[in-house]
């Protein structure tokens, strides 16, 4: 999940290990790290934004959201084939005219189900198989000093830091996340990407990094 203040909140995280909830933070200016959810947020926005304009009476854009869900729940997904609606609840979503359509009984909805992820699992690796091949990020190590990329640069100001930093590398969570001491309270939001990150090498200028 991305790092806002009420994702940290203590009755929400009380709620969540209440229902038996795993919560997991994103790191930090990194949304390609959840990158399957911010490509169907992506979508999403792009379907509410085209129905909003396209609409000469205005209507609250919660309406045309739970629209825009509801007909995308019932679009075929062109890697697994079939609709989230239909792997989600077995519902028969096509536009095949009901004579016309295979009746289909619990094995068939399970089988189906299989093939989706087979078929996503194949589609992840043949992107990460092209992602990889000019992929030559820097492998840190816990203990190595860093400064990291200070916000995004769309939203800095001119004259703000380039970096910040330096800071310690505490935890090694995956060979693209690290966990970094940062002096904030919450070690919860101190999760960063490694592309966020700048070695230190040797003892840089201060103005080096500004």
């Amino acid at each position: 999940m991305d790092q806002y203040p009420g994702i940290n909140s203590r009755e929400f995280k009380d709620y969540l290990k209440k229902e038996k909830v795993q919560l997991i933070f994103t790191a930090i200016n990194a949304p390609f790290s959840n990158g399957l959810n911010e490509r169907l947020n992506q979508t999403l926005t792009n379907r509410i934004r085209c129905k909003i304009n396209e609409e000469e009476k205005k209507r609250a854009w919660t309406s045309i959201a739970r629209e825009c869900v509801n007909k995308y729940n019932k679009l075929e997904h062109t890697v697994t084939g079939f609709t989230p609606e239909y792997l989600l609840y077995g519902t028969d979503t096509s536009n095949i005219p009901e004579e016309l359509k295979r009746k289909k009984n619990g094995e068939d909805w399970m089988r189906d189900k299989e093939l989706a992820l087979e078929r996503t699992l194949r589609s992840h690796r043949y992107n990460k198989s092209i992602y990889d091949r000019n992929r030559r990020p820097h492998e840190f190590n816990v203990g190595d000093i860093v400064f990291i990329e200070n916000g995004n640069k769309l939203n800095r100001k001119k004259l703000e830091e380039l970096r910040i930093g330096p800071f310690t590398i505490e935890e090694k969570i995956s060979n693209s996340i690290y966990k970094i001491k940062t002096g904030k309270r919450n070690q919860d939001t101190s999760l960063f990407h490694v592309t966020k990150l700048i070695p230190m090498v040797g003892n840089e200028d201060e103005d080096e990094r500004r």
